[in-house]
């Protein structure tokens, strides 16, 4: 598999633009080196101005992740429009599983492509630190979302995350936990409905 499924340590990174208008990311190792790109496909440049213009975040988002290396896709994440969950597809269209949120504040359940639980993602009070719980309730795995400063913060969508495995994980939580930064992003920050404004916590 790609080293974006087994590098412990992943960095995930938007660029500085406009709100919502497209989604875009780059991942790195935890040596800054870069394993894949995320970008979402056939946006048409009337929808990227209606999203920056009126902050249209609950729109629908289907993001496509490839292989720095060539361009190979590696996985599909995609949000429904006004929904609280990403599903999580391989590139010729078959599912893996998806994140949802239970019902509870800032709090996630991994499916696997059956509906079975495989872990669960529970975040601190502003949704900025998600402990990777596995099906056993074991601490495997970090996902962070990283202080950028009030202006980039609040005026941009240019958002950061890092993600830490405490030890290999078998699939498809692994996959899905790969893919978490970006289906939180999806889900939490991408129309910037949170306020984010403290970056101690």
């Amino acid at each position: 598999m790609s080293d974006l499924f087994n590098s412990p340590v992943l960095k995930v990174e938007q660029p500085r633009r406009i709100p919502s208008a497209k989604s875009q990311y780059t991942i790195s190792d935890g040596h800054g080196v870069l394993l894949a790109k995320a970008s979402e496909r056939s946006v048409p440049l009337g929808r990227q101005a209606a999203r920056a213009l009126f902050g249209d975040g609950d729109d629908r988002r289907m993001v496509q992740v490839e292989n720095a290396q060539g361009g190979a896709p590696l996985l599909v994440i995609e949000r429904p429009k006004r929904t609280l969950g990403t599903w999580v597809s391989a590139p010729n269209g078959t599912l893996i599983g998806s994140i949802r949120s239970d019902g509870y504040k800032w709090r996630y359940v991994l499916l696997d492509a059956a509906e079975r639980p495989v872990g669960r993602l529970e975040g601190n009070k502003l949704a900025r630190k998600f402990k990777v719980l596995d099906g056993v309730g074991g601490h495997v795995a970090q996902v962070d979302k990283k202080w950028k400063g009030a202006a980039t913060e609040v005026l941009t969508t240019a958002d950061r995350y890092a993600v830490e495995f405490f030890h290999p994980l078998p699939d498809p939580l692994r996959v899905l936990v790969v893919a978490a930064p970006i289906a939180l992003d999806l889900m939490l920050y991408e129309g910037k409905d949170l306020p984010d404004l403290n970056p101690l916590t």
